[in-house]
């Protein structure tokens, strides 16, 4: 199976463009597309370069006790490419 995101910047420079694609590309290797009851926090620079991301999963939570468990899934089966014309492409292993 092969997953592809494409998006388009209208009047982004090359700069702002790779920006928003390391962006992308650490938030795929961070899992953060992955967490479920829970939440990621994304902090930036001055220069608005992604600095720290803080994720946190809900373990227990009464009001979700006789629901049955999510199972987590995480994106190990996929890796990061990034092609000759600084896109990245996420492909299945």
């Amino acid at each position: 199976m092969r997953g592809t995101i494409s998006i388009v910047l209208d009047g982004a420079s090359f700069q702002d463009t790779e920006r928003c694609r390391q962006i992308i590309h650490k938030l795929f290797e961070s899992n953060v597309f992955g967490v479920k009851n829970g939440k990621a926090i994304l902090s930036f620079d001055s220069g608005g370069i992604l600095a720290d991301i803080e994720i946190s999963m809900k373990t227990y939570n009464r009001k979700f006790e006789n629901e049955p468990k999510l199972e987590l899934k995480s994106f190990d089966q996929f890796k990061i490419e990034t092609t000759p014309d600084h896109s990245t492409v996420a492909k299945s292993i």
